[in-house]
Order: structure tokens, then C-alpha cells, then sequence
């Protein structure tokens, strides 16, 4: 036995029954948050009762399902639990985990039967240990796996059924990446027999996503989802945590797959390679609303750290050589301190010298100078060179800009906040290139040496000319963005 089956079995040791069962409830939810973080546990104060569930579980973000029940059982005579399965109520899509190894000699294709038409998944104790053991090469994918079942696996599976679903699906991951038809067949075969008609969808979407990023033709895989399917949360998060993924065309398929709006619907992932990855596939392909440059600290600036992407609660963080940029769906969701803090204002001329270099129209221009304020707006275009200088004069030396209204290339209004150094896009569900709103909010926040602008154009391409001459980078064969 596993860490996990060895504890549940000293508990059951315990003289008391009421301890010796809040302690596996203890254990069980502790096991669950493991696999996945944002499973909602609740204990309840009953024991050994056929009617009421021992723990409750939800899932955050899940309309389509109801809570599932898990019942604890002291028991492993396989007609007591089938006594109990057909007392439970099938909308409560029950769990029953009988705390032992099940006995050999019992049918069990009638209790496997009799569980699938109650939509209950029965485990005993071996078998509950080898699902949430995360004793694999690909530790992210046996969470998924592990997560997958307790969501919405149903029938009976023993130890041995367990082993054998996470090889297959272990495998089938895996052909699917080559775009092999045999081992991914086999895993959608699984997903349909073991899982409940909703879960098996989203297993399916998953390696439906798969085999299309490998490049391999659809119309070859016979089980391949009908029509369109989104990533859930674990899947995306075993794309991003699992074991790193070089292609370059597998995650350019992949972007293709999602948005900017998916990825930070996401939990909190680390700055892993695989994120690296898709992000410079995404760079050129989604669509984005709101960012944030602040300041970084003076060890990035000075180089020391890597520029890299990072995921937090609700937010897409990139640190770089003197600034940490974020990206968020709106203003009030930024996490950095662009969100909150009040920065020193950029002159004028300086502004009016870096537009044009950005190929920014300018529409609405707001300016300070003391206790001094002049806001202005126009036709597009029409605020430039004599106009500006007319403004300023109006405002006398030391004139700032506080924010201001330009369309970038793609001709959706863009609102440059300079006190705040924050962008959103004007129209409040309109959306620009990521990668046109990342450069301009850039180069328009910051002040970068020729160096820094090096460093960064190898990782975000300028898609054009940045502020030092000489230094262009553009992005190959880009696509119309996603939203």
C-alpha cells in the first residue's frame, strides 16, 4: 500500500469510530486538494449512515454538474454495497469508497453494471490509493486523470482498473501528440466507458485538442468530438505543467485552440517552460483588453532574471529587464501595483515624439501643468506637430500628458493611462492584437536602453520599428488574432 491507503488503514485502527472516521474524512480531503486545489470539500457530522454522505464535493465554475456525495464504508461484502447503491439517489452522482480490498470471489460485472445505471462510482481502498497516488512520469496528467474520475467516474474500478485507465490514458496523451490513431482511440473508448456522458465530453475535447495540434488530419480519428469543445481548467493546466512540449507548431495549433480570456480563467500556474511556449505562439495569434506596465525591481533591471511569463489568480504576468507587465480582462483585475500606484508624468514632446514611431493616431489627449488642466479631443489624426505645441503653449513649460485616446494599427481606440500606466481598450468588450497592445503600452510606459530593447524584442517581437533605430523584429506569418 501507498502514504495514502497505509494512513486510512491506521485510522480505521482507532478504538473510536467517530474519531477514527473524521480522521479519514481529514485524510480524504486532504488527498483531493492535492489533485486538484479547487475541489470544495465539505465534512458532514454523520458516520456509517446509508443516506447521508460523509463529505460533499463541488466543483468551482461547474454549472452542468450537481455536488457530488462520497460514502464512506467499513464494509467490503459486495452485496452490502450494492444494498446501499440502490438506495442512493442518482442525482447526487454518489461515490462509495469501501475502506478495504473488495472481495475476489464477487460478480463483479453486476456491480459494475448496477453502478453505471446509478451513476455511482465505487472504489475500495487500493483502488482509491492507485488513483491518487501521482506516482507517474507525468505527474500533471495522473492528476488530471485522478481529477477526471472523481469528477465523473462512474461504474466499479478496482485497483487493477485503475492501473489499467491510466495507462491508457497516459498512452493515449501521448498518441495524440504524434496524431496516432490507435492509442487515442483506446483512450476515447475509455473515457466513454468509465466516465459520465458530460466528463467524458471534456476528456474528449481534451485529446480532440491534442491530436488537431499534432497536425494530423481529423476526419481519421472515428471518435473524434463532432463539434466544437473548450479545454476545461485541468486539461489546460496539464498542457501547461506537464512535461515540456518544444514544438513550436504544436502550441501554434494550440493558441488556436484558446484565448488570452481562457488562459486567465485558469488558477494559478507557475512560469513553466510549456507557458513559455504558448504564449510566443499566442503573442501573434489572440486578442487582449487591458494591461499594466510598472516598474520592476533593480535585479531584473540590471538583467538577472529571465524574461519570462507567469500566471496568477485572474491575471498574466510578463517580467522583464525594468518592468513587469500584466495583462488582465479589466483595469480592476491587475495585480501588479500599475492597478493602484500614481507614477510621474511623461512630458509632452516626449509623448508627441514616440506616437508616430508607434504608428498611434492620436484622438484624445488630456494634459496637466500644476493646477492646470486641458483635455482635448478631435479627429483622428488631427492632433499633431503645431497642434500639440498650441496646447502645450496654452498650458506653459513643464506641460505633462496624463492620458490619452490613439488607434493603433488595427483601428480600435486605445486609452493610455499615464498616472496609472495602465491601457484598455476604449470600447468596453472590444479587444486589440495582444500584440499590438503589449509593444505600444510598452514603449509608451517606459523608457528602455537600447540594450533592454534587444534583450526584449527576442521574446515579444516589436512587429515593426521599436524606439532605437536599428532594432526591428518582426512576427512571421501572423494570423488574425483571437479574442
Amino acid at each position: 500500500m501507498n502514504a495514502v491507503a497505509s494512513s486510512i488503514a491506521e485510522a480505521l485502527e482507532a478504538d473510536d469510530p467517530y474519531r477514527s472516521f473524521a480522521e479519514i474524512k481529514r485524510l480524504l480531503e486532504q488527498r483531493l486538494r492535492q489533485i486538484n486545489p479547487q475541489i470544495r470539500t465539505r465534512r458532514t457530522g454523520y458516520y456509517n449512515h446509508t443516506h447521508m454522505p460523509d463529505l460533499v464535493m463541488r466543483w468551482p465554475h461547474d454549472d452542468d454538474l450537481s455536488d457530488r456525495y462520497v460514502y464512506l464504508r467499513s464494509t467490503t461484502d459486495a452485496d452490502e454495497l450494492v444494498f446501499d447503491i440502490r438506495r442512493l439517489a442518482r442525482q447526487d452522482r454518489p461515490i462509495v469508497l469501501a475502506l478495504g480490498a473488495l472481495r475476489p470471489s464477487f460478480d463483479a460485472r453486476a456491480l459494475d453494471s448496477l453502478a453505471i445505471d446509478h451513476h455511482t462510482l465505487v472504489l475500495d481502498l487500493a483502488a482509491f490509493a492507485e488513483l491518487t497516488s501521482g506516482e507517474s512520469a507525468d505527474a500533471a496528467l495522473r492528476r488530471l486523470i485522478a481529477n477526471t474520475v472523481i469528477e465523473g467516474g462512474q461504474g466499479l474500478l478496482d485497483e487493477r482498473s485503475v492501473s489499467r485507465l491510466a495507462r491508457a490514458m497516459t498512452t493515449g496523451a501521448q498518441a495524440a501528440r504524434r496524431g496516432e490513431r490507435g492509442g487515442t482511440e483506446d483512450a476515447l473508448a475509455f473515457a466513454s466507458d468509465t466516465l459520465s456522458p458530460p466528463i467524458a465530453r471534456r476528456l474528449t475535447a481534451f485529446l480532440g485538442t491534442l491530436w488537431r495540434a499534432s497536425g494530423a488530419p481529423v476526419a481519421e480519428l472515428e471518435r473524434a468530438p463532432r463539434y466544437p469543445q473548450q479545454l476545461d481548467e485541468s486539461s489546460l493546466d496539464y498542457l501547461l505543467e506537464g512535461q515540456e512540449i518544444p514544438d513550436g507548431n504544436f502550441w501554434s495549433r494550440i493558441a488556436r485552440e484558446i484565448t488570452l480570456t481562457d488562459l486567465l480563467r485558469h488558477g494559478r500556474i507557475t512560469a513553466t517552460d510549456n507557458l513559455q511556449h504558448l504564449m510566443r505562439a499566442a503573442l501573434s495569434t489572440w486578442n487582449a483588453r487591458v494591461c499594466g506596465v510598472a516598474p520592476s525591481s533593480v535585479a531584473a533591471r540590471r538583467g538577472a532574471a529571465p524574461l519570462h511569463w507567469t500566471k496568477g489568480e485572474g491575471a498574466l504576468s510578463f517580467d522583464a529587464p525594468g518592468f513587469v507587465l500584466t495583462l488582465a480582462q479589466k483595469v480592476d483585475h491587475l495585480t501588479s501595483s500599475a492597478a493602484r500606484a500614481a507614477y510621474e508624468l511623461p512630458a509632452l514632446d516626449e509623448v508627441g515624439n514616440r506616437l508616430p514611431l508607434l504608428e498611434l493616431s492620436l484622438k484624445a489627449i488630456t494634459l496637466v501643468n500644476g493646477g492646470g488642466k486641458v483635455a482635448y479631443e478631435g479627429e483622428v489624426g488631427a492632433l499633431h506637430g503645431d497642434r500639440l505645441r498650441h496646447l502645450s503653449e496654452s498650458l506653459g513649460p513643464g506641460t505633462l500628458v496624463k492620458n490619452l485616446e490613439a488607434l493603433p494599427p488595427s483601428g480600435v481606440p486605445v486609452r493610455y493611462n499615464f498616472s496609472t500606466r495602465t491601457a484598455s481598450v476604449k470600447p468596453p468588450r472590444g479587444s486589440v492584437p495582444l500584440l499590438e497592445l503589449v509593444n505600444t503600452s510598452i514603449r509608451l510606459f517606459t523608457d528602455l536602453s537600447r540594450e533592454e530593447e534587444e534583450r526584449l524584442v527576442e521574446v515579444i517581437p516589436s512587429g515593426g520599428r521599436t524606439l532605437h533605430a536599428g532594432i526591428e523584429h518582426d512576427m512571421p506569418g501572423a494570423e488574425s488574432p483571437a479574442d
